[in-house]
């Protein structure tokens, strides 16, 4: 995105997928639709919902689209104007510990299309929310990550996570961090899930190698999946299959392990008549 855009959180989408997304799930970012000739008759269907929204629907033609676009499109694009996403707090871990919410952080990510495979992964398997740190963040508004997303993008809770080194230290009590890595840990394997009682989950996926100063806050690093003697696999090809990993642990029940060993210390001796 040109940095010196008056509205650093413009970000025009492409296609219908992602336009229909954007209305479902974002509504209020949409500020136009542009289309050509030959395809607006597919958005009839939406008129009323554009003209409550306060949204216009420009015709234009193929080539104008393409510029508009600001890249390849032969359909429809939308404009959208975006807020900051927010940044992720020692209370949000809390939070998600209480609604057993698992998470991924996506960390050095700078590829568009690693944070769209990343992006449609989560989606696919119902995982929300997505915390961006390091580099990442600059792909927050980047159309390309979100054109490549196909719609999924607008799926996600994205929030921001500055010095993750530091905010991982100070929620390692709340959060257990699994790491993957495309040269060091254990040999991942996909058919047995990471069991953590009492805390939830947070998929670490870096842009290359696992940063130093992250490591000491990692209780579990896997290599990417594949054998070691073929070439390795790239990140927006493991996002799939690891995420996949991820989502099949099972979540902690509220009446859990740890909850009845919690119910037991706090019942008074002299209650059990046994005792």
């Amino acid at each position: 995105m040109n940095t010196n855009d008056p509205h650093p959180n413009r970000l025009v989408i492409r296609g219908i997928a992602a336009l229909l997304a954007c209305l479902k799930h974002h509504p209020k970012a949409l500020r136009e639709v542009v289309a050509t000739a030959a395809f607006a008759p597919n958005l009839a269907e939406y008129d009323a919902a554009f003209a409550e929204l306060g949204v216009k629907t420009r015709i234009v033609g193929p080539i104008e689209l393409v510029k508009t676009a600001e890249g390849p499109c032969d359909d429809v694009c939308a404009l959208t104007m975006r807020p900051d996403f927010g940044l992720a707090r020692i209370s949000d871990f809390a939070e998600w510990r209480e609604s057993r919410e698992s998470i991924v952080i996506a960390d050095g990510v700078t590829d568009a299309a690693d944070l769209a495979a990343i992006a449609r992964s989560m989606a696919a398997f119902g995982l929300k929310r997505l915390l961006l740190s390091g580099g990442t963040e600059k792909l927050s508004f980047h159309p390309e990550a979100w054109n490549l997303s196909r719609g999924a993008m607008e799926q996600l809770r994205l929030m921001r996570a500055a010095a993750l080194g530091g905010l991982l230290k100070l929620v390692e009590d709340r959060c257990c961090v699994v790491a993957l890595s495309p040269e060091i840990g254990r040999k991942i394997d996909l058919a047995v899930p990471v069991r953590v009682p009492g805390r939830h989950l947070a998929l670490l996926i870096p842009g290359g190698k696992l940063d130093p100063d992250i490591q000491p806050r990692v209780e579990h690093c896997y290599r990417f999946p594949g054998l070691v003697s073929q070439p390795g696999l790239s990140l927006s090809e493991i996002a799939p299959l690891a995420i996949a990993w991820f989502a099949s642990t099972p979540q902690p029940r509220a009446d859990g392990f740890l909850s009845r060993k919690r119910a037991r210390h706090a019942k008074d001796k002299g209650s059990n008549p046994t005792s």
